[in-house]
């Protein structure tokens, strides 16, 4: 038993997980029974790692410039339902939601994780093909351009810090090129998407879970991933224990008046509200009884 808070710190700090007296119970299995939340760990994880980090951060996906189109173009012209170029025509449910037309910019916004789940499973499984059948010529070009010029661009930056070794502020030392869009990466996002799809369905059938995590730009979100199918074998559908519910009522509690009330006044006012909303309910459930 650990009674003091000097007691817990020293512990955790041992041994990385903080004490609970559930962990005496014969069959408790703490690490088998730690719930890796699937909203947060595929949505707001990889799937957001995946587009907004190795994607946008990276230049892989760049906004438009005052002259030409670039890759994020083509996607905001899909969403808005008209692709020039192979003249599709994209529509979707209103229960499956809508992306933020400027997707990809900062007018666009962040994306929520339904806006993920949505745009992973939908929208971009279609587009992103085409986008890097579209531009990845382009991407190799501007690479191999920019690999002959960097040995020039070395030496010019070896020769300032030769001739000032000293200076005070010296120039940062050249990065060797990296291509910002990558062959095959298209295919990868579909293998994302298509496990995904499987993860996040109403039902699952546990023959059909896949296994298609790699190891490269790997995150903690890569290797929790892959016990998310351990965990629907113990837990059931995602749909049961991910974290949306309590997200959700996180907001409302966030977004509510609460006109700085301290001292637990915030919360006998939403029980009473709780309790003339369930009375309010129940007259009302009782009068439509009485009229039938």
């Amino acid at each position: 038993m650990l009674t003091s808070d000097e007691a817990r710190d020293e512990f955790f700090a041992k041994h990385g997980v903080r004490w609970t007296e559930i962990s005496c119970l014969t069959y408790f299995d703490i690490v088998r029974w730690t719930v890796i939340d699937p909203m947060h760990n595929l949505l707001l994880g990889l799937a957001k790692t995946q587009w907004y980090h190795q994607w946008i951060q990276s230049g892989a996906l760049r906004a438009d410039t005052t002259v030409k189109f670039r890759e994020l173009h083509l996607i905001h012209e899909f969403l808005e339902t008209a692709y020039l170029t192979y003249f599709m025509q994209f529509e979707s449910p209103l229960w499956a939601g809508r992306l933020p037309l400027r997707v990809g910019e900062p007018a666009g916004g962040s994306l929520t994780a339904d806006e993920y789940k949505f745009a992973v499973t939908a929208p971009w499984a279609m587009i992103i093909p085409i986008v890097w059948d579209h531009s990845l010529p382009l991407a190799v070009q501007d690479h191999t351009a920019a690999l002959s010029r960097y040995p020039k661009r070395k030496r010019e930056w070896a020769e300032k810090m030769r001739k000032n070794p000293k200076q005070a502020n010296p120039p940062p030392e050249p990065k060797q090129p990296v291509q910002r869009m990558q062959d095959g990466e298209d295919i990868n996002f579909l293998r994302f998407a298509t496990a995904l799809k499987i993860m996040v369905g109403s039902s699952i059938r546990l023959d059909r879970l896949p296994r298609l995590y790699g190891s490269e730009s790997m995150k903690p979100n890569h290797h929790w991933a892959v016990h998310i199918p351990d965990e629907i074998h113990d837990f059931g559908r995602l749909y049961s224990f991910w974290a949306f519910l309590t997200e959700r009522l996180n907001k409302i509690l966030k977004n509510l008046n609460s006109n700085n009330w301290t001292g637990g006044r915030v919360e006998v006012s939403m029980m009473r509200e709780f309790h003339r909303s369930t009375k309010l309910d129940a007259v009302a459930d009782e009068d439509c009884a009485r009229q039938h």
